[in-house]
């Protein structure tokens, strides 16, 4: 982000928020904040003023949040201080998932500036932001932080629909195509593919399963099974197929809200 000086302590503040945001959406724990310093040998932009600046300007940010962190030397990029947002995996290992930089640094490398409303040049300041850090660092710590259950909306399977005979097939499958109307991700595991308790087993990570019985596919009905355990009352398939589609667009990690 290119702003002004006046503007980088709340465009950082922002690019934390939303950080944030993210991990609520993903079931992701920031571990602790970090604001990454020079240390002793290292190789830096020698140029303590704007090492001094922007230093100032991510306490403000990071004071202002209310987030509690910790100063750690010999943890910045070459060209500035940063914000670091730990993470650790369900081993305890500890690493860094997303950033935020205030950079005085590369604005003047590149003799950057723009016209400010006196009519002069000014210099403008970078904002980096790394939300999630790198794509494969974010899905390898999801796929163990979850351990395949994925929040809804991110599941790659949503919606698993179970006929209990091969007498409601009809049924199992114009709801998951009602699903897929809707653009959730749906299937049907039919009798063909083993016993009800070995279907339900084998679908322990979707996070929503409907099962249909001849009494439920008389009266319109499916018996919804959530993945952690619970097992809400029969609905008719379109009150299902509403609130699934409602906690999916919500993001977030909650399976189920109440009537």
């Amino acid at each position: 982000i290119f702003c002004t000086l006046e503007q980088a302590v709340e465009e950082a503040r922002a690019a934390l928020e939303l950080i944030g945001r993210a991990y609520a959406d993903l079931g992701i724990s920031a571990f602790r904040h970090r604001l990454s310093l020079p240390g002793e040998g290292g190789k830096y932009v020698a140029d303590p003023e704007l090492w001094r600046r922007a230093t100032a300007l991510l306490r403000e940010v990071l004071d202002g949040s209310g987030i509690p962190y910790e100063a750690a030397e010999g943890e910045a990029a070459f060209y500035g201080p940063k914000i670091d947002v730990q993470i650790t995996d369900p081993a305890g290992r500890e690493a860094t998932l997303s950033t935020v930089q205030i950079d005085f640094h590369q604005p003047e490398r590149f003799d950057l500036h723009y016209i400010g409303a006196d009519g002069a040049k000014h210099r403008p300041v970078m904002v980096h932001r790394s939300v999630i850090g790198s794509v494969e660092r974010a899905v390898a710590h999801l796929i163990e932080a979850h351990g395949g259950a994925f929040p809804p909306w991110l599941s790659p399977v949503q919606l698993v629909v179970l006929p209990v005979g091969e007498e409601q097939a009809g049924s199992a499958h114009a709801l998951a195509d009602r699903a897929r109307e809707l653009g959730l991700r749906a299937e049907v595991a039919g009798p063909e593919q083993g016993t009800l308790a070995a279907r339900i087993r084998a679908a322990r990570l979707v996070p929503y399963q409907a099962v249909i019985g001849g009494r439920e596919a008389e009266a319109g009905l499916v018996a919804p099974r959530l993945r952690d355990g619970r097992r809400p009352d029969a609905l008719p398939a379109g009150e299902l197929l509403r609130r699934i589609a409602d906690r999916v667009s919500a993001r977030g990690p909650g399976l189920w809200e109440p009537a």
